[in-house]
């Protein structure tokens, strides 16, 4: 079985990758601020690439399970499958984020900083989008 992301999935992460880019290149420049008045450890920035990584797996894999749980004949199927994904891709990026930390090459509130990018995209977005029908 081959894998490949959707037209839907793949047009959704293409808008969205200049707010993400611009919204990493903020939190990057506040935390350098930041290590600079309280000393720097390379961590934090690091911690920031690993959250943009399972930010845009999480995506990622966001758009296979829809594009499965659509596929679904059954209601409950597709809730299970949505269900199920969702409980995974939590623990892996624990998991992942568990194991970082314990090694010491990330900062984890850094790391979650990322996490965040796509919810306030999608805000912004629509409350845009919204606003632009009314006046239509």
């Amino acid at each position: 079985m081959k894998l490949r992301l959707n037209r839907y999935t793949a047009e959704e992460l293409k808008e969205m990758l200049p707010f993400l880019a611009a919204a990493n290149g903020a939190a990057a420049a506040v935390l350098a601020v930041i290590g600079v008045l309280t000393g720097f450890d390379w961590r934090v920035f690091s911690g920031l690439a690993a959250g943009d990584v399972l930010m845009l797996a999480n995506f990622v894999i966001i758009g296979f399970t829809a594009e499965k749980a659509v596929k679904c004949r059954d209601f409950r199927k597709a809730r299970s499958v949505c269900g199920i994904s969702y409980g995974l891709r939590y623990a892996g990026m624990f998991a992942a984020l568990a194991a970082l930390t314990a090694f010491g090459m990330i900062q984890p509130l850094a790391a979650v900083i990322p996490l965040f990018f796509p919810k306030i995209w999608y805000t912004f977005f629509y409350v845009r989008k919204h606003g632009k029908d009314e006046e239509a």
